[in-house]
């Protein structure tokens, strides 16, 4: 594999995708954040093939400009002599078979699914966006999302805190539901378990907070 990567501007009707892209994209939601952010990463080529090797969806969302007679995001340029959009690939990048390309491909994709969010700090970002008078316009969140990972890690703070193998010789188990504690009978343990499992999962973090003093309450 070459170690010698440039970026050239190359035809965008001249760009040849993989022959099999497993990956969905949401052009809509690409399309949003082409219109506020512009071009902003280089797809990349397979030198041995002269294929895509990511990009896609970006290259769809391109088209998509293009034909529907818009100016081009920020970043793609446009020849003169033809109106044609040129945009901005990676190239130097060799894979000798077509196995370790489709490999690649997939990882390229892969491995960003699998890093996940912090959702305490992910809320954060996207209220300081919108608390310093910004939008959520192609940032890929809307309100309703933000108002899911709210609820959402409510919902996490009252989880069921992991005990030991509960013994029928015990007059009762100690569990913890955030900073609720509890003594359940050892025979009810586990029913009692899937029930409070149930109930983070169908009710507003603030019902079960109601629901959990009602027990603290009766106990």
């Amino acid at each position: 594999m070459s170690e010698d990567i440039r970026v050239e501007y190359v035809p965008l009707s001249e760009i040849v995708g993989a022959d099999l892209n497993p990956k969905d994209h949401d052009i809509g939601s690409i399309y949003q954040s082409m219109k506020r952010f512009g071009f902003t990463s280089p797809v990349m080529m397979n030198e041995k093939t002269g294929k895509l090797l990511a990009g896609h969806g970006r290259l769809e969302t391109l088209a998509m400009f293009k034909r529907g007679g818009e100016e081009p995001p920020t970043r793609i340029r446009v020849r003169e002599e033809d109106g044609e959009w040129l945009v901005p690939i990676l190239r130097g990048i060799n894979f000798d078979s077509d196995v370790e390309a489709q490999a690649y491909l997939l990882a390229d994709n892969r491995l960003t699914e699998l890093g996940g969010w912090n959702n305490d700090e992910l809320i954060m970002s996207l209220q300081e966006i919108l608390q310093e008078g910004g939008d959520l316009d192609g940032v890929g969140w809307d309100l309703d999302d933000i108002e899911n990972l709210i609820t959402d890690a409510e919902r996490e703070r009252f989880e069921v805190e992991s005990v030991r193998q509960v013994s029928d010789e015990e007059d009762s188990v100690q569990v913890r539901v955030g900073r609720y504690r509890f003594k359940v009978e050892p025979e009810y343990f586990y029913e009692w378990e899937t029930m409070v499992t149930d109930i983070l999962q169908t009710n507003d973090p603030e019902e079960f907070v109601e629901w959990i003093k009602d027990q603290l309450k009766m106990g």
